[in-house]
C-alpha cells in the first residue's frame, strides 16, 4: 500500500479530533500516526487547541460568573445613582425652583403710610421670595423719577395655587407685607421681573426693563 503524504494526514486531523471522519478514515490516520513523529506533534498541537479538558472547563465558567456579578453590581449601583439623582432634581424643582408671581391688581396694593413708609401688600395665599431694586432715576414723559423695581416669587410647593403647606405654618397678614426701601425718594413703583446678572452681563437693560414693566404705584 503506498504511503499516505503527511499534508494528506494534517488536512484530516482536524476531522479526526473532532471524530467526524470514517471507520477506515480513522484508521488510516492513526496507522500513520504510530509511525510519523512530524504528525504526531501537528495531532498533539491541534488537539491542545480545539480540546478543552473537563477539568479546565469550571474555572472558565466560574470567570464568566464572577464577570458577570461585577456587571450586575455595577448596573445596580448605577441605578441607585441615577435615581437619587432623579429624586433630588424633582425635591429640588419643586421646592427650591422659583417662577415669577404674575402681577394682578388683585394681588398686590401699595399704601403709603403717615410717614412716608411704602408698604406693598400681596393677598395670595404665600410666596417664596421678594425681589426689589433701591430707587432709580429715569426720565419719563421729559420728567425726571425715581423708580424702583419689584416682583415676587414662588415655588411649586408654595404658591398661590396650592395652599396645601401654607395653612400648617399658620402664615398671617403682617407677613405678607413689605416695606419698601428708601420710601420717602420715591416717586413710581413698577412690578416686573428682571435678572441682575443678565443687565450686568449686557444681556438686558434697566431701560428694557422699564418698558416691559407694569406701574403699580405713583406719587
Amino acid at each position: 500500500m503506498k504511503e499516505i503524504k503527511c499534508t494528506i494526514i494534517q488536512d484530516l486531523l482536524p476531522l479526526y479530533i473532532d471524530e467526524v471522519v470514517s471507520q477506515d478514515t480513522r484508521e488510516m490516520v492513526e496507522k500513520h500516526l504510530q509511525h510519523c513523529e512530524k504528525c504526531q506533534k501537528a495531532y498533539e498541537t491541534m488537539k491542545g487547541k480545539l480540546y478543552i479538558p473537563a477539568e479546565n472547563k469550571a474555572p472558565i465558567i466560574k470567570k464568566i460568573n464572577k464577570k458577570w456579578r461585577k456587571k450586575k453590581v455595577f448596573i445596580s449601583m448605577a441605578s441607585i445613582v441615577t435615581t437619587a439623582i432623579i429624586l433630588l432634581g424633582a425635591f429640588a424643582y419643586v421646592f427650591y425652583y422659583e417662577t415669577v408671581i404674575p402681577y394682578s391688581e388683585a394681588l398686590f396694593k401699595i399704601e403709603k403710610q403717615n410717614d412716608n413708609q411704602l408698604t406693598l401688600h400681596y393677598s395670595g395665599e404665600s410666596y417664596a421670595a421678594v425681589n426689589e431694586t433701591h430707587p432709580m432715576t429715569f426720565e419719563i414723559d421729559g420728567e425726571k423719577k425715581n423708580v424702583s423695581f419689584i416682583f415676587y416669587t414662588k415655588t411649586m410647593a408654595e404658591s398661590p395655587s396650592r395652599n396645601l403647606f401654607n395653612y400648617e405654618k399658620g402664615f398671617n397678614d403682617q407677613e405678607y407685607t413689605f416695606n419698601l426701601v428708601e420710601s420717602d425718594t420715591v416717586d413710581a413703583v413698577y412690578y416686573v421681573d428682571f435678572d441682575v446678572e443678565k443687565i450686568t452681563a449686557g444681556k438686558d437693560s434697566w431701560d428694557s426693563i422699564l418698558k416691559r414693566a407694569e406701574l403699580i404705584w405713583e406719587k
